[in-house]
């Protein structure tokens, strides 16, 4: 994801993590590019997570950027992500 991740762009996140979980139960979302994301992609986050845990899956988040963490972080959700790095992901 690039750009602002906020009420106007849930719409479109939210039906492709719904199609994505359709596939697969574990997820990564690529979060460097997020410039800003407020409560609604935060709701999205954790309803992904709990749809990904009810099918065994994960949820986990790729170098999320300084706004992304700072919402985790503030908000308390960030212990429930596992948070990688690129490299991380190519030896696993």
């Amino acid at each position: 994801m690039t750009g602002a991740a906020d009420l106007d762009g849930r719409s479109l996140v939210s039906d492709a993590v719904d199609r994505a979980l359709d596939h697969h139960p574990h997820l990564i979302f690529d979060l460097a590019g997020v410039t800003f994301a407020d409560s609604t992609f935060l709701t999205v986050l954790l309803q992904a997570r709990l749809t990904a845990l009810e099918h065994g899956g994960s949820v986990r988040l790729l170098a999320p950027s300084a706004s992304v963490h700072h919402l985790l972080a503030l908000t308390g959700a960030l212990s429930l992500f596992a948070v990688v790095t690129a490299e991380q992901l190519k030896h696993s």
